[in-house]
């Protein structure tokens, strides 16, 4: 069963604050995602689109995605739902898990 993916609104939030081109790597970043859940977690699919893309895990339950170094996508893992919390670069990363 693939997983679920879920927008918080303060992942909505930190994406008003990107310009265009990052809004646009954002968004790829999610598709790839949304294909890599799909594919029972296959790197290769996602990579198709995005050859990229990478998926890892921060520290239980954060996870961490993306297409390029630079901008990042933070989840929650819950069950089988993960939860987009944050988009930004290092150091927007590193200040949401000092908090957390």
């Amino acid at each position: 069963m693939p997983y679920e993916l879920l927008l918080l609104s303060s992942f909505e939030r930190a994406i008003k604050r990107l310009d265009p081109n990052e809004k646009a790597t954002i968004k790829l970043a999610l598709q790839a995602l949304l294909i890599y859940f799909s594919s029972n977690n296959n790197l290769e699919e996602a990579q198709r689109i995005a050859p990229r893309f990478f998926f890892k895990q921060l520290r239980k339950p954060f996870y961490e995605t993306g297409i390029e170094g630079r901008l990042r996508i933070v989840l929650r893992k819950d069950d089988l739902s993960f939860f987009a919390i944050l988009a930004g670069n290092h150091d927007d990363v590193q200040r949401l898990l000092m908090r957390s």
